[in-house]
């Protein structure tokens, strides 16, 4: 708690002489760590809001749920705080020349073999750290199209005409997704190098997450615009304002003053006033919901509290765990592959995993886990002769270890629609998308991973506004093209597949709640990815011939893969093809139940009267977008709802807990010292 001696050193630092914002020493920002404790005994014996999952969309709901000092709120995270590895996450260029990927502060989950993969086990990252992935992502900030948002909306009706839950269509989502920024336009060096077109009115002003742009960037990034131009592909004037098409320099996630990431924990926890009604407790594994015994007269069970374990427990024989009471609601936030987790542990989800797994069924609800979706990507390679970002950081010059040069991360992207992918002859992307419209039924006979009917159902709808919708539209993208210039010598273009129609899942076989979900994506089990992601790296080749002496000699795929059937075989065969973009979702997915949703439109669980799911799982396709943005959407848009209209656990079942009203001096020295703070 704030005390008098920290008050002299916050006043002595302020009056340092010399001392700017930007010197400020690197000890000085634990001071605005907000409601972070280290001990299961410091927590108390109940909170209205329980949070599972300290990552970008929990940490979204603990701060704005937390402005309420009426009510309690706890958030409960696997990883560990972050603290000690601070300066590695905020540093942007870090989430590639220092990478999470493979530490204790990553899940380091894998898939299954993939047997359209050449039977390949594929990593997929994800954050296991205060701020989640968003701690360690590339901060990419590329949102949706207006097309896909209204389309997740229609999948809704007529369960849903916004009245009953949130809107998850374009117009309301757009403004969850601004309300989360606070925009800053590029510098004019960095605008005129590159030919930057932004348009502010389409980004927040005033939000929690800093959103800018690198303070350097490489030449060869100049070359991306006309480049692309040559190629046929036009940019885009005002990107992520509802349209995608086209070839843009993204935003990031940095904050402007002084070049660091801006991620969920640095944006909306530790610039946080002190609010003595938030707790959060890193290394506490969620180790299930803890539902009444007895179901409501509408067959919906209502949760008592969570259980959770310390991390240093998981390898006890005798698993201790803990349990605190909820008084309001359970907020599960643990992403596409820790929700459903979550759920299923709970005896939530299908009967035959959860009864395989060893787990009593408390609700049956077929879709926990299925309708499992993933951006696929691969890159094509190219020698250069002219000086890249990793050649500079390479020659560990002064200049490669400035704030400046270390914010400079990749930020040139592009989508293209099918029409793009399939030039000629002028019939072939309606012949396409007619042969993937009429292998519908066989698909859904022989590719879903589950036999409830349900599922299948879902997998239909899913199915039909991908071919339908998004095949259709030209406004719709199919591939993203994404440029690397990370590496020393070398420059990377990459093609990723936007609209996979291959779904899988992630389940338990084990009651173990520390052994890890196996993860199933099914990649290229519809004949239709395949041919879409060759076509994306067929036009990725293409620039070779816009980009002039910039680009040399090819290395990956090779001068040997030429072919239709060649391209295919280097996809497959795990010699430098596809592989993940990081983009999981679907896994718990807001859909009808009868399609096999997880979730209504107001983020309840089905069959369960007091638990949400608040992450990017919710999604029911994949967008042609990177997730961050919308997720904090969602996360926005979920405390909205949650503030209007919360459920209130019956007295019986919760147990007498402390005001959080803080008296009135704890309240003067709160707003003293963040009045202290914020001049710094």
């Amino acid at each position: 708690m704030w005390n008098i001696e920290i008050l002299l050193i916050t006043l002595a630092i302020l009056t340092a002489p010399g001392q700017s914002n930007a010197q400020s020493p690197p000890d000085l920002q634990r001071l605005h760590s907000r409601g972070v404790i280290t001990s299961e005994t410091d927590i108390q014996t109940s909170y209205d809001y329980i949070i599972a999952g300290g990552g970008l969309a929990g940490l979204v709901l603990a701060s704005r749920l937390s402005e309420d000092s009426s009510v309690s709120v706890l958030v409960l995270e696997a990883g560990k705080s972050g603290d000690e590895i601070a300066e590695r996450i905020n540093t942007p260029a870090g989430t590639y020349y220092s990478s999470m990927v493979g530490t204790e502060y990553d899940w380091q989950h894998g898939t299954v073999p993939q047997p359209n993969l050449n039977d390949q086990t594929i990593g997929w990252p994800r954050g296991k750290v205060l701020g989640g992935s968003s701690a360690m992502n590339a901060m990419y900030l590329v949102r949706p199209s207006s097309i896909e948002m209204d389309a997740w909306q229609s999948l809704l009706s007529p369960t849903n005409d916004g009245a009953s839950g949130g809107n998850w269509g374009w117009e309301s989502m757009y403004g969850f997704m601004k309300k989360a920024e606070n925009f800053t336009p590029p510098t004019s060096v960095v605008q005129e190098l590159v030919n930057i077109s932004y348009d502010a009115s389409t980004h927040g002003s005033g939000g929690s997450m800093q959103l800018s742009y690198p303070a350097v960037m490489i030449n060869t990034t100049a070359l991306w615009l006309p480049s692309l131009a040559l190629a046929g592909i036009p940019s885009l004037s005002s990107p992520n304002g509802g349209t995608t098409l086209g070839g843009f320099i993204a935003p990031s996630s940095i904050n402007p003053t002084n070049y660091t990431r801006s991620y969920s924990r640095s944006a909306y926890i530790d610039s946080l006033p002190p609010r003595s009604n938030l707790d959060i407790l890193a290394e506490a594994t969620v180790t299930r919901v803890v539902l009444s015994d007895v179901a409501d007269a509408a067959g919906a069970y209502h949760a008592t509290g969570v259980e959770f374990a310390r991390s240093t427990d998981a390898a006890s024989s005798q698993l201790r765990t803990t349990t605190v009471k909820v008084r309001k609601e359970v907020l599960l936030a643990g992403g596409a592959l820790g929700s459903p987790k979550m759920l299923m542990h709970s005896g939530v989800g299908p009967r035959d995993v959860l009864e395989a797994a060893g787990v009593d069924v408390k609700v049956e609800l077929p879709g926990v886990g299925q309708h499992l979706q993933d951006h696929l990507t691969a890159g094509v390679v190219w020698e250069t002769p002219y000086e890249t970002a990793g050649d500079i950081k390479a020659s560990n010059s002064d200049f490669s270890n400035t704030p400046e040069f270390l914010s400079s991360i990749n930020d040139a992207v592009a989508f293209v629609n099918l029409t793009a992918l399939f030039p000629s002859p002028s019939s072939a992307s309606a012949e396409f998308q007619a042969q993937i419209l009429s292998a519908l039924a066989e698909s859904a006979a022989k590719l879903v991973p589950s036999r409830y009917p349900e599922v299948v159902e879902g997998y239909k709808a899913i199915y039909e506004t991908t071919a339908n919708t998004f095949l259709s539209d030209s406004g719709v993208a199919q591939v993203e093209m994404l440029m690397s210039v990370v590496s020393p010598g070398r420059v990377v273009v990459q093609a990723a597949l936007q609209h996979p129609f291959s779904q899988g899942r992630a389940y338990i076989n084990s009651s173990n709640p520390f052994d890890p979900i196996l993860i199933d994506p099914q990649y290229f089990s519809h004949f239709a990815d395949q041919i879409i992601l060759r076509q994306g790296i067929k036009l990725v080749r293409s620039l070779s011939a816009t980009f002039g002496s910039s680009l040399g000699a090819e290395i990956t795929p090779g001068p040997n893969v030429q072919s239709d059937a060649e391209i295919e075989a280097w996809l497959v065969r795990g010699e430098g093809g596809a592989g993940t973009q990081y983009h999981p979702t679907g896994s718990c997915a807001m859909l009808p139940k009868e399609k096999a949703g997880v979730v209504a439109p107001d983020l309840r669980v089905y069959g369960l009267v007091n638990v949400r799911v608040v992450d990017a799982s919710v999604f029911p396709f994949e967008f042609a977008a990177h997730l961050a943005s919308a997720t904090y959407g969602v996360a926005e848009q979920a405390a909205a709802l949650i503030k209007a209209k919360s459920y209130t656990v019956p007295d019986e079942t919760t147990s007498s807990a402390r005001s959080f009203a803080p008296p009135f001096y704890l309240g003067l020295c709160a707003a003293v010292v963040y009045a202290v703070l914020n001049v710094l």
